[in-house]
């Protein structure tokens, strides 16, 4: 696909987007077990309900107290001219499961593509972003993101499953696999998860490398304007057991 560069006050807004959710750029041929379940295919893929009548530790997640915000850097000499940007999750569905041993455990969680929020206020003020792009650039953004990148028609999830979980006190990890446009992306993953009677807190931060997806850190104005190759994701879970 050939880009254009955009106008020097969107492109860091648009380049970020673009790498984050890896639609314009080529995939490596990763092979059919890192291809995300298609479309259509029950969720979740486990009988979280059934497993809690059996008396099993089965929690579900509260959207209202959950925070994904993806954090995107500029770079390069020109990074005066662009804007770090904030993406903000919202409105997860997710099920967890604990159990004794801890590598019986799971968990799986998915996000609407339609819900993301571009460079929200209160998510930027999260990061110490400050002021970002006006509405009618992020606005913009979105419909070149829903359409063109994502494909969000056909693709309308991100989805996060953990298996194989381990722990050691509050300190737990677990093999996470992200679905993202039909992609799916590996690794193991350390996080924080805190059990208080029928709550459970999951915190924790992660890096992914668009390098290390097999992609290419967008740049435009001949290297002057680029995006980091480092993406950042901060969330915090709160989950409880069923009525």
């Amino acid at each position: 696909m050939v880009q254009q560069s955009p106008p020097l006050r969107t492109a860091g807004l648009t380049a970020s987007l673009l790498l984050l959710l890896a639609g314009c750029q080529p995939q490596p041929d990763t092979g059919p077990e890192h291809i995300a379940p298609a479309p259509g295919q029950p969720w979740p893929p486990f009988d979280y309900a059934t497993a809690a009548a059996t008396g099993l530790s089965s929690f579900r997640l509260d959207p209202e107290r959950t925070q994904i915000d993806v954090v995107v850097r500029r770079d390069g000499p020109l990074a005066r001219f662009g804007h770090d940007h904030a993406i903000a999750l919202v409105e997860a569905e997710g099920f967890l499961l604990l159990t004794e041993p801890a590598g019986g455990s799971r968990a799986d969680l998915r996000v609407p593509v339609a819900r993301l929020r571009i460079d929200a206020q209160e998510a930027r003020e999260r990061h110490g972003l400050g002021a970002g792009p006006d509405a009618a650039d992020i606005e913009g953004t979105r419909e070149n993101l829903m359409r063109h990148v994502l494909d969000a028609d056909r693709w309308p999830w991100v989805t996060v499953s953990l298996r194989a979980f381990s722990r050691e006190g509050d300190h737990w990890s677990a093999d996470m696999a992200i679905g993202v446009n039909g992609q799916l992306f590996t690794k193991r993953q350390p996080f924080q998860l805190r059990l208080e009677e029928d709550l459970v807190a999951v915190e924790g931060f992660m890096l992914i490398s668009q390098t290390d997806l097999g992609l290419q850190p967008f740049s435009a104005f001949g290297g002057g304007l680029r995006v980091a190759d480092a993406l950042e994701i901060h969330f915090r879970l709160s989950a409880s057991l069923p009525d």
